[in-house]
């Protein structure tokens, strides 16, 4: 599979690379005599731009790389920049996104039962700092089961909506034809002819070369509400830079599938593309699918415009009795509190035995590599595995050009040998799990929609640290000693796709 924004954006630039270069080939030869003036008028623009990132609320990394690229290729980087390097909502946006927060994630209350029966001080602040960043509750009478593979999420997917009497609300990034395809779209059929309310929404551009001809007509056809999440138009800055990257189902408020598991046949090794596929999600039931299911009319409302009375999708069941403490919650481009990533920080500043991260992608701000770092250099235990097997040459480059800091600190890296490895999870401590659509890089941090489920006092936690520790079993380990030996112009390489990085 291959990520349509990496892809896209990476031609985009090389692109726009080359036709600076013929520009500035042109007007070197039509004004050789004024050719001063101008140069010191581009590099003066340059610097106003560049004083302007500075300004920003970004991570210093994310600044770095692209200051150098607008002052190296001032033509290419200044547009560059104002297409997507600036993330940026319209004030008409941002009251209208208020708005629409008031009427969902602000209905969500906390429990105080709930909140007060955390006896470990460490996590109720941890739960704290995603309640103000994320504006979602803690559950309790919540059960998660951890399902390892896609093909188990997709038979968890079917029986789930099967037993549908109310509501059936999918959210995905991916859709393509297939097996899993056309098996979930029929048993989608069949409640939807039933009267069942099923709705659906893919984003547009991560389906835009594998979505099935007519999907949206045939979607309609057989009653089932379906809409695209920021399809093409006019802004290119837009279409290319906000995508819906979760993966997730709901059913009737009592039970959700979420995780990294797009509707493509790949992701349940139907079909072999990238060795074997390794993915992972959660199934959950209980009081928790509330706020997953707000998650999803939220963005629903901002899509479609249509007015959400969110106590009409409580859970239509009884939700059964647990200890769990299972949190849902969310990020996107509106929200400047970065929720997802201060979340991971406030992990790693706070381990004390280990962390087990498992991420397709590993493209780290300044910010996240520190606190990695000094996990590490506290003595915890942190281990990230990544793809033996690349859907993407590029971004594995990229993947490979952050080992270096990280295994000179201690860290180790693990590559999964069977194939790619796309679930995105993490485990420390024996006390947290998350799961989710989340990677470790810019895009899931910074641009994209995404969501994960923080899990604690769970028998969850044990099975998923099971299944990592089986992952790092048959992979194999990067080792500092042999990523010191390589060439000096793949380091160099290397070095130059960090600093591109924030273009990928």
């Amino acid at each position: 599979m291959k990520n349509f924004q990496s892809h896209t954006r990476f031609i985009v630039n090389v692109v726009l690379i080359l036709i600076q270069l013929i520009i500035f080939g042109i007007l070197i030869y039509i004004f050789r005599e004024r050719l001063l003036a101008g140069y010191w008028i581009i590099e003066a623009v340059a610097i106003i731009v560049a004083l302007h990132i500075i300004y920003r609320k970004l991570s210093a990394s994310y600044k770095i790389s692209w200051i150098i690229f607008v002052l190296i290729f001032p033509f290419v980087g200044i547009l560059l920049y104002l297409l997507w390097g600036d993330r940026r909502i319209s004030k008409k946006n941002l009251v209208r996104l208020d708005e629409i927060h008031q009427n969902t994630f602000a209905e969500l209350g906390q429990n105080p039962v709930v909140y007060n029966s955390i006896m470990d001080l460490g996590i109720k602040k941890e739960v704290d700092l995603v309640k103000r960043l994320a504006d979602l509750p803690v559950w309790k009478n919540t059960k998660t089961e951890y399902l390892k593979l896609g093909e188990i999420m997709h038979q968890a997917n079917l029986d789930a909506i099967n037993e549908a009497e109310k509501f059936i609300f999918l959210e995905y990034f991916i859709v393509t034809p297939g097996k899993m395809y056309d098996e979930l779209m029929n048993a989608l059929y069949r409640k939807a002819e039933a009267g069942v309310d099923v709705r659906m929404m893919v984003d547009a551009g991560g389906s835009m070369t594998t979505m099935p001809k007519n999907f949206f007509k045939t979607c309609e056809e057989h009653k089932i509400r379906c809409v695209p999440f920021n399809p093409l138009s006019a802004s290119l800055y837009r279409f290319i830079s906000f995508r819906d990257h979760r993966k997730m189902t709901i059913v009737d408020g009592n039970v959700a599938i979420a995780g990294g598991i797009n509707i493509g046949d790949e992701y349940i090794n139907e079909i072999e593309v990238h060795g074997h596929w390794k993915d992972m999600a959660l199934r959950i039931e209980g009081d928790a699918v509330y706020s997953m299911t707000t998650i999803f009319l939220n963005l629903w409302e901002y899509v479609t415009g249509e007015k959400t009375v969110l106590g009409d999708y409580r859970a239509t069941k009884e939700s059964p009795k647990s200890d769990e403490f299972v949190m849902p919650f969310c990020d996107g481009p509106i929200n400047e509190r970065s929720p997802i990533e201060n979340t991971y920080m406030n992990i790693f500043a706070n381990a004390k035995k280990y962390i087990y991260i498992t991420t397709p992608y590993l493209i780290l701000d300044t910010d996240l590599t520190n606190c990695i770092l000094l996990a590490a250099r506290s003595g915890v235990d942190v281990r990230i595995i990544t793809p033996g097997i690349p859907d993407q040459k590029i971004v594995y480059a990229t993947t490979r050009a952050f080992y270096g800091d990280l295994l000179a600190e201690g860290v180790r890296i693990y590559e999964y040998t069977p194939g790619f490895l796309h679930g995105k999870v993490l485990v420390t401590d024996d006390a947290v799990s998350i799961v989710g659509s989340i990677n470790m890089d810019y895009r899931s941090l910074a641009w994209n929609y995404e969501y994960g489920t923080w899990v604690h006092n769970s028998d969850t936690v044990m099975v998923i640290k099971e299944d990592v520790l089986n992952i790092i079993g048959v992979s194999r380990e990067i080792l500092y000693s042999n990523w010191k030996k390589k060439s000096f112009l793949k380091k160099l390489g290397q070095s130059i796709l960090r600093i591109a990085a924030p273009l990928l």
